[in-house]
């Protein structure tokens, strides 16, 4: 099976002002789009000047920190 079309792909954030800030000011995506969902976290989506594909930062305070395996850092 080919992928068609890339919508967004969510990433799950400790720190969402850092995150916002090394995704709007270090990479130069731009936000266009805030939220917060049923649950209570907030979504931001993100998207480059050049595509139609964004980045979406969910950051949910309340389910405690996100944990990275070692190998994977």
């Amino acid at each position: 099976m080919k992928v068609g079309r890339w919508l967004h792909t969510r990433f799950r954030v400790n720190d969402l002002d850092r995150s916002l800030y090394f995704y709007t000011q270090v990479l130069g995506l731009k936000e266009v789009s805030r939220s917060t969902s049923p649950r209570g976290s907030t979504l931001v989506f993100l998207q480059s000047s050049v595509g139609g594909e964004m980045l979406e930062l969910c950051h949910y305070p309340t389910s405690g920190p996100v944990h990275v395996p070692a190998d994977l850092i």
